[in-house]
């Protein structure tokens, strides 16, 4: 499923109830590069083409979500919203996307204040 959204980073939201590691939500930005959400992983890659590369070919960077602070997914995945370069999930934690790093929160408010970060994906 597609989620339509107004960014002006992301420029397409795919959810895959079944994949091979489990549901994932891909997020692609203007740029080609790919974020891919899944519930105990964000990782951050090139393009589309390299997430299926059995060698990590075009993986920029991958960070564990620690097992307590796990994605849960609705119907339609975990993403709810997005604009610009914030994302509201399902379970009301929300990732910021900034041109040095892609965070993690437990909500919004913490999000919009920069604080209680739960993993960080280091992008400079």
């Amino acid at each position: 499923m597609v989620i339509e959204g107004n960014s002006d980073i992301i420029v397409r939201c795919e959810y895959f109830a079944d994949g091979e590691n489990g549901a994932s939500q891909w997020l692609t930005f203007r740029n080609g590069f790919v974020l891919v959400v899944q519930a105990h992983f964000m990782a951050l890659y090139k393009d589309a083409k390299s997430i299926n590369d059995p060698l990590g070919n075009g993986l920029k960077a991958m960070v564990d979500i620690p097992s307590s602070k796990t994605l849960s997914a609705s119907d339609v995945g975990f993403v709810q919203e997005f604009s610009a370069g914030f994302v509201g999930l399902a379970d009301d934690k929300a990732i910021l996307i900034t041109p040095n790093d892609i965070q993690l929160f437990p909500n919004k408010l913490d999000a919009l204040h920069n604080r209680n970060e739960i993993v960080r994906l280091a992008l400079a």
